[in-house]
């Protein structure tokens, strides 16, 4: 969505394995205490999938105005494309299963503008930092016509007026074309007279929804139609906020806009210009931890380090499933190392321990994320949920998690989890 110019229906993707993660463990009052004892960094890199929360939704499936908890108007000012926006529902409203966002040239008494359109926004009711983006919709092309989905930074200015904090365009069309625009736009890419060079244009089915997404996250930004990947922009190394101002929370906007900027003039005889949205879904990633019931045939991607002892899958003492893990003898730990994190983010690590005579010990805890390492003992002759919570430090996007026996003794451990909170 130019303003200077005057201006995946996919699902939740789930971790496979043969044991489940616990989603929502029982978090037991304990005691988390300082590591007193160096556990070294062994821990093979976790190279598994995401899987994906969702955090804001809308099905539109209602009748009426739209959900003023999610969305509010977006006001009409100077820019072209918010050049005729009018806050009712003539122009914005749900239809029983989508949300309809429309233009005309009725004549309005008060509001001598030659053209109405719609749009809404979540700007104060919902931003967001890092995540994917779906939005399937439907559009009536028409010269003049205008429909986009995309998203602004909730602080408009952090890094200076328009483009320099950002613009992300999910899907933009104009006119007759039969192709999408899926644009960045920010001080490196946006030229004078409002275009970008970090574009791409996309065939799209004209007669049909379509699903346009987004998946954004620290180091790039990812455009897809129908669950396609199309475009990905990428932060530069050492990138300034010129080249990368999408590290603040963007909020998201639907409208129907025209008449002005970039797709010129309006034919009348093609109104009223529509776009049908179905729905609106956005999810922000959770890391998974590989392997966390030990039910795969290798102890990958855990790593172990055993100076005094051994670590090991074993076919006995398991708490769920057929397998769990083995800490025997002396001095052992077990690891993983779980990126994609974000930072200055809450997280729980945890599982099921125990140990097999009373007085042993292990513990389970995490490491290496921006802070210092933070455990929790495992005593227990029985399985007993544990975990620990941890902050990631301002610039840290990963942990190491570990389970670890400093003394002679047998630990066992099954089902571990890994959730953000």
């Amino acid at each position: 969505m130019k303003i200077m110019n005057l201006l995946m229906g996919s699902s939740i993707l789930l971790f496979s394995c043969s044991k489940a993660l616990q989603q929502n463990p029982e978090l037991p009052g304990k005691t988390n205490q300082e590591s007193t004892t160096a556990v070294q960094s062994t821990a093979m890199l976790s190279t598994l999938s995401s899987s994906w929360d969702l955090v804001f939704s809308d099905e539109f499936n209602s009748s009426g105005s739209f959900d003023a908890s999610k969305w509010a108007y977006s006001p009409r000012w100077s820019p072209a494309w918010a050049k005729y926006l009018t806050s009712t529902t003539d122009y914005v409203a749900q239809n029983g299963t989508d949300l309809v966002l429309k233009m005309d040239n009725a004549v309005i008494a008060g509001d001598p503008v030659p053209y109405h359109s719609g749009g809404i926004q979540t700007s104060t009711k919902f931003s967001f930092l890092y995540g994917k983006v779906e939005v399937r919709a439907k559009f009536k092309q028409g010269q003049g016509s205008w429909p986009a989905i995309w998203m602004m930074p909730e602080t408009p200015v952090s890094y200076g007026d328009w483009p320099n904090s950002g613009e992300i365009d999910i899907m933009e069309h104009v006119n007759y074309e039969n192709s999408v625009h899926q644009t960045i736009h920010n001080g490196t890419v946006t030229g004078p007279s409002g275009g970008s060079s970090a574009t791409k244009t996309t065939a799209y089915n004209t007669a049909d929804y379509n699903i346009y997404g987004i998946i954004w996250s620290p180091s790039a930004i990812q455009f897809y139609v129908n669950n396609v990947l199309q475009y990905t922009y990428i932060r530069a190394a050492g990138a300034t906020s010129s080249q990368w101002p999408f590290d603040k929370p963007f909020y998201l906007i639907l409208n129907q806009s025209g008449g002005a900027g970039w797709p010129g003039a309006i034919t009348n005889a093609d109104l009223p210009f529509n776009m049908n949205v179905d729905w609106i879904r956005v999810y922000k990633e959770v890391p998974v931890l590989g392997n966390a019931g030990f039910e795969d045939a290798t102890l990958a991607p855990w790593g172990n380090w055993n100076p005094a002892g051994n670590t090991a899958v074993v076919t006995t003492n398991f708490r769920s499933g057929a397998k769990a893990i083995r800490q025997q003898g002396g001095e052992t730990s077990l690891e993983q190392v779980i990126t994609g994190l974000s930072p200055n983010t809450t997280y729980v690590f945890g599982g099921y321990g125990k140990v097999s005579t009373a007085g042993e010990s292990a513990m389970f805890g995490v490491k290496n994320y921006g802070g210092a390492a933070v455990n929790t003992a495992i005593t227990n002759s029985s399985y007993t949920n544990s975990s620990v919570t941890f902050t990631t430090g301002a610039v840290n996007s990963s942990v190491t998690v570990y389970m670890y026996k400093p003394v002679a003794g047998t630990a066992y451990g099954d089902d571990f989890y890994f959730n953000k909170l």
